[in-house]
């Protein structure tokens, strides 16, 4: 019941902020809660059009891992802190628990969430 109650709150919070249900939106600085998990420090580099990105997306929110999303095209700042963490283009880039991620990888993701 409880569980259920927090949820709630959260979902009324994500409304609130504007944060949306839906990946119909943009991503800039998006904060996405998509549990009640905190036990894992996830960044998310991503642009909105790369179908890499939509997997690294989906991968965290199907294990209901936190994570803040970045899209480096709609968000300076972003661009700047991925090319200063990896200064190779493309994206997806993660930073999971200080493990740098570049490209789509279950296995690498896995990995590193689990090294918490």
């Amino acid at each position: 019941m409880k569980i259920k109650i927090i949820l709630a709150i959260a979902l009324c919070l994500m409304a609130i902020e504007g944060i949306p249900f839906s990946g119909n939106s943009s991503l800039a600085g998006e904060k996405v809660l998509v549990s009640l998990q905190e036990t894992n420090q996830v960044e998310l580099y991503v642009t909105s059009w790369c179908p890499y990105c939509r997997q690294a997306i989906d991968f965290f929110r199907s294990r209901g891992v936190y994570y803040v999303l970045y899209d480096i095209e709609r968000d300076d700042n972003a661009a700047r802190r991925k090319k200063e963490l990896d200064p190779r283009k493309g994206v997806p880039f993660a930073v999971i628990n200080g493990t740098k991620i570049h490209g789509f990888s279950e296995e690498a993701y896995l990995k590193a969430l689990n090294q918490n």
